[in-house]
């Protein structure tokens, strides 16, 4: 049966949380309405107890061994100790005979729907006192509006389902309530991954649903154990805990949160097979405000974020680290409206035939202005939405603007040749080949116009992609690949890959015109190339010495500042006729 009763007081997931300004006016009323010294609310755990609300004198002592409220649980009815010195019982209880003096208890049982009691609402004073019946009744009558108020508390969702434990609901709540009452104070925030999600889908994965609830339980009672002098502990997401701690000695409960360091490795010991679970952490010092519910919360997730990132086991709050993370998610929620409202454009880097200097053909190059942010770099904006289903989107108003800018050129009587640069992600989509051709079909450019850039790599090799690059090669598009000679570089994968251009990449043409190394790097690749039926194009031709090395090694084309920096179309088209004049 006790254990029972232990197990009920857990589900409620009201040990150790912070003060409540309901709790503490319960026992500020019962105070008042029994003209007491004092008046407490007790929780009894296996071997302790615990206030949850006090008023008046009473210094608690948290040894169930010694407390009033063990025997009135046991008895499941209203105590009352008239006098505690005539009770053998009492007598020699050190909260008799020491500095509180207490003459005089009552307490009524805290009984849950099921009848285990979990507590009692109690009432002390230095003098002997009694209750006639109808002040027992309006004592039980209390008792049993704390205890609705706590089972009231898990059912509107303060309480995680599987844990027990107080969640996010109740952090917040919590917070709310100490920025108010505690304001300026400091406290420190924790969250805690334990098992890190990639470790928690393997074992739900592994061991079924059922184990893995069993298993947070198991994360849950140890993280309880080791904070319970120092901190709150809530169940924050499926395998995340958030600790708070309860007073401002921030450095001190800092140092207490890296001794438990051995604490945290030892292997979990409530299944059947012991487990070794990493736990990753994020700590956030913050100053109790208004907006601590909020913005304790986020820097958390941040922090733990950066722990999980960097595989470490504790990671404090970064600021720069935070804010850059802000403004990634900025970014990428503000793409679709950009996207809208015309705020990415494209630019054309003139590519420059090496024997005539002719320029018949551009590559496509994005460009970003942001209407709170201004120019967006594309080394930081592109790997963002690469990674997101924005991709898919994005690369399609590529696709269309750069082909419609085409064929206006091609009206115009300029054949000019465009080239696009897609996403390793958009050869994985099952529907590209098909966009490329219907965009051609609807402005009416001939597919051989238009050459698509991907960046060489592993990712090559699937078979997947494999058919995506052929069916690009069948509609007559030439494919480049962007950057070689600098990643992946392997010649081998070229005999699968349908390939016809290789561009070499601007950190080795750079300074080819001064670097030994590298004219030796770049003339082999461009010989090789050669061998091989490649088109050779250089990126990064910054001089006239690096133009006149590549164009006697055989490169085929040049672009680069040499010529011109990325154009608007209508300043393409007049560097276009400028080089045609020349």
């Amino acid at each position: 049966m006790e254990a029972q009763r232990i197990a009920a007081l857990e589900n409620l997931g009201i040990l150790d949380t912070q003060t409540s300004e309901y709790f503490d006016g319960i026992a500020r009323l019962a105070m008042d309405v029994f003209d007491m010294s004092s008046a407490f609310i007790s929780l009894i755990d296996r071997d302790r107890q615990w206030l949850k609300a006090k008023s008046g004198f009473f210094t608690p002592t948290d040894s169930r061994e010694q407390s009033f409220c063990t025997h009135t649980i046991q008895a499941a009815d209203v105590l009352v100790i008239e006098d505690t010195q005539k009770d053998a019982r009492f007598r020699d209880n050190p909260m008799v005979t020491g500095p509180d003096k207490i003459r005089f208890y009552a307490g009524a049982p805290m009984l849950t729907r099921d009848g285990f009691a979990i507590g009692a609402l109690c009432l002390i004073d230095r003098a002997p006192r009694k209750l006639d019946e109808a002040q027992r009744a309006r004592l039980s009558e209390l008792a049993a509006l704390v205890t609705s108020h706590i089972e009231l508390r898990r059912a509107v969702g303060h309480v995680d389902a599987v844990s027990g434990m107080s969640n996010k609901f109740q952090l917040e709540e919590d917070l709310k309530e100490q920025g108010m009452a505690a304001r300026g104070e400091e406290r420190v925030l924790l969250y805690i991954d334990m098992p890190d999600a990639a470790k928690a889908f393997e074992i739900a994965s592994v061991l079924g649903v059922t184990v893995y609830d069993d298993l947070i339980r198991g994360v849950a009672r140890k993280l309880s154990q080791l904070f319970r002098q120092r901190a709150n502990v809530y169940h924050i997401t499926d395998a995340r805990f958030a600790v708070l701690s309860r007073d401002s000695d921030t450095a001190g409960f800092i140092d207490f949160v890296h001794s438990l360091e051995a604490a945290l490795q030892e292997p979990l010991l409530d299944l059947n097979v012991p487990l070794n679970l990493a736990s990753f952490g994020g700590i956030v010092p913050f100053k109790l405000c208004p907006d601590s519910s909020t913005d304790a919360p986020r820097k958390a997730s941040a922090a733990v974020n950066q722990a999980l990132i960097a595989r470490q086991r504790w990671s404090d709050y970064d600021t720069k680290a935070d804010a850059d993370q802000q403004r990634a998610f900025q970014l990428l929620n503000s793409v679709e409206d950009s996207l809208a409202n015309n705020a990415f454009q494209l630019v054309y880097q003139p590519k420059h035939d090496v024997s005539s200097g002719a320029s018949q053909s551009a590559e496509a190059l994005l460009r970003w202005q942001h209407p709170e942010l201004g120019f967006i770099s594309p080394a930081e904006f592109i790997p963002l939405i690469e990674k997101t289903a924005l991709i898919e989107p994005l690369t399609d108003w590529v696709i269309r603007t750069a082909i419609r800018q085409a064929a206006q050129w091609h009206q115009q009587g300029h054949r000019i040749k465009i080239a696009l640069n897609l996403s390793p992600h958009n050869f994985e989509e099952p529907d590209i080949v098909e966009r490329l051709a219907n965009a051609c079909t609807e402005f009416g450019l001939a597919p051989r116009y238009v050459e698509v850039e991907c960046t060489e790599g592993v990712w090559m090799e699937s078979a997947s992609v494999l058919k995506t690059l052929q069916g690009i090669r069948d509609l007559g598009m030439s494919l480049a690949l962007d950057d070689f000679g600098t990643g992946y570089s392997n010649f081998a994968y070229l005999q699968k890959v349908p390939a016809t251009v290789i561009k070499v990449d601007q950190s080795l043409i750079r300074h080819v015109h001064t670097n030994e190394r590298d004219q030796r790097i770049v003339r082999s690749l461009i010989a090789l190339a050669r061998e091989l039926d490649y088109e050779v194009v250089a990126e990064g031709v910054e001089t006239e010495q690096s133009l006149a090395m590549i164009r006697s090694w055989g490169c085929h084309v040049a672009q680069g500042y040499h010529f011109a920096k990325p154009l608007t179309a209508q300043d393409f088209i007049e560097h276009v006729r400028e080089y045609a004049t020349a």
